[in-house]
């Protein structure tokens, strides 16, 4: 019955476990310019930030200033 209920309980607690995860939306600026938007998948705004600035400047090889995201 001990094993039951703790299966339970163990059940409920990572049940209960929410996927913070919002997409996005971040424009990308040059010289103070805007230069278009990517969408990135993160847990809050300034991990979005983070993850356009390095996708635009890393995988897509563009130029960025900065990237604002909402």
């Amino acid at each position: 019955m001990k094993k039951i209920i703790l299966g339970l309980v163990a059940l409920v607690t990572f049940s209960s476990v929410v996927n913070a995860s919002i997409k996005y939306e971040c424009s990308r600026y040059v010289g103070g310019d805007y230069k278009g938007f990517i969408k990135v998948v993160a847990n809050n705004k300034d991990e979005a930030e983070k993850k356009a600035y390095n996708k635009y400047k890393n995988e897509l090889k563009m130029k960025v200033d900065y990237v604002k995201c909402k």
